[in-house]
């Protein structure tokens, strides 16, 4: 298993870090337990995974959400968001994220 963590996807880390101090730390043991999480799959290779958000007290949980590219056991976080702030996204913008990091891959890659 390989995870490919890219600018784009780590921009928005930092911009909900912001809000969320322990971000890092619940992506982190999300990364540890990736094959345990449990996910949703929203079509052909792209699945959605719920994640802890620690940052938030417990009475007032809320999860993160992470739409993850998965094939061939590579993984590739296309968009994180909390469930609190965004309630969902559509797929315009899975495919909008799945073409910026797909461009970020190539242009790596060359």
């Amino acid at each position: 298993m390989k995870i490919i963590e890219t600018d784009y996807f780590n921009e928005q880390v930092l911009t909900l870090k912001k809000r969320f101090k322990l971000i890092e730390k619940d992506i982190y043991q999300f990364k540890n337990n990736l094959v345990k999480e449990p996910f949703s799959n929203l079509w052909l290779w792209i699945y959605k995974y719920r994640i802890w958000n620690s940052s938030i007290p417990v009475w007032k949980r809320s999860w993160f959400r992470i739409i993850i590219f998965i094939q061939d056991c590579i993984y590739i976080p296309l968009l994180i968001y909390s469930k609190n702030i965004k309630s969902n996204v559509d797929k315009e913008e899975i495919k909008e994220a799945f073409v910026k990091v797909n461009l970020e891959l190539n242009k790596n890659n060359n």
